[in-house]
């Protein structure tokens, strides 16, 4: 595994000094807060994951906008580990200061610095998330730069993930809200699955007629640290299978920059919706993503490569009994991966119960 900014004793200091040049420059602007007056119809919509509108946000934003009832803002950011990236971040903190306590609601898809630390106690806060649910450990419940605050609503896709979720955002159970995920609903549409099949058929003409394995894992380190990735061999594990089968990749929305291979047969699908993907996919591996949760909606063989599991649960942690609840293969090298697709070494009874 990489390592993702120097060593242990550099990345603390690199965060020290950032978390203080940022608390600096907020602190500063926060003074002029006072000349700034709450719009009770604006609605401010936050990433730093993407710098377009999509998934949750564009669904949400879509049905809000059909309403004049509603002041709509957005501020989409891209983040970028890179001395621009951080001068970026810097100025957006200080459009998110003034965005944030102007508006009567934020809506967030991943954690944010200036909610947890500069909001004023009238703005109420919704966390949409950007994943169906938690395998890992994550939020408060890890290592953090800061801890999370400031949220009044979360919501989460079962009754399983309401303790976590609670927890890790730091909100009462009560305030976690079962209502599903939006951008699932695409899976359970059998004319969207059709469609998004055809699409899929046009643009990867070279999966027609074969077997389709997606590899989706995701990111090690921390956003603001630097981001890593497992490695793996996939032109290896293409070969092996052989040419009735053909191997998709998807990296994490923050690695998506990342190109594995330049084999024609393994094919780079990063920034496609991967809901479109699942419409064409028949083995899916990743290791510690959410992104199984959805993809068990299909009730397709599934696998987990998984190298580093020790390491990542004395790193990072499960809510789940990983070894005992995974539906299938736990692999640690290619050749495991390899012949558990050649054997069919799945039981998809376990899918569906998971």
């Amino acid at each position: 595994m990489e390592s993702y900014c120097g060593s242990l004793r550099e990345r603390k200091m690199c965060m020290k000094l950032r978390k203080l040049a940022i608390n600096l420059i907020l602190s500063f602007f926060r003074i002029f807060l006072v000349f700034v007056k709450q719009d009770p119809k604006k609605i401010t919509f936050i990433s730093l994951e993407s710098d377009r509108l999509e998934g949750d946000f564009k669904l949400i934003s879509d049905e809000l906008m059909e309403s004049e009832a509603y002041h709509l803002n957005y501020i989409l950011v891209k983040f970028e580990k890179t001395l621009l990236g951080n001068i970026k971040y810097a100025l957006s903190c200080v459009k998110q200061l003034f965005e944030i306590n102007s508006s009567k609601l934020v809506i967030l898809d991943y954690n944010n610095y200036v909610v947890s630390n500069f909001k004023n106690d009238n703005v109420k806060v919704l966390q949409l998330w950007h994943a169906s649910g938690a395998i890992k450990k994550f939020g408060n419940d890890t290592t953090r730069d800061y801890a999370i605050s400031g949220y009044d609503h979360v919501i989460c896709n079962c009754d399983y993930f309401v303790k976590p979720f609670a927890s890790a955002f730091g909100v009462k159970e009560e305030n976690i809200h079962v209502t599903g995920i939006p951008k699932t609903d695409r899976m359970f549409k059998k004319s969207m699955v059709k469609k998004d099949r055809k699409w899929m058929m046009k643009n990867y003409p070279q999966i027609e007629g074969k077997k389709v394995v997606l590899y989706a894992p995701t990111f090690r380190g921390k956003l603001m640290h630097g981001l890593g990735n497992t490695v793996i061999d996939l032109d290896k594990m293409q070969k092996a299978l052989g040419d009735e089968y053909v191997v998709l990749y998807k990296m994490h929305p923050l690695l998506e920059n990342l190109v594995l291979t330049d084999n024609k047969d393994v094919i780079c699908c990063n920034g496609k919706n991967i809901r479109k993907l699942f419409s064409v996919v028949d083995y899916m591996i990743s290791d510690y993503s959410a992104i199984i949760i959805d993809f068990s909606a299909y009730e397709k063989p599934m696998l987990f490569y998984v190298p580093d599991l020790d390491e990542y649960r004395g790193d990072v942690g499960f809510y789940v009994d990983y070894e005992n609840e995974m539906p299938g293969p736990i692999c640690v090298n290619e050749n495991e991966l390899i012949n558990s697709i050649i054997l069919d070494e799945f039981d998809l009874d376990r899918v569906r119960a998971f």
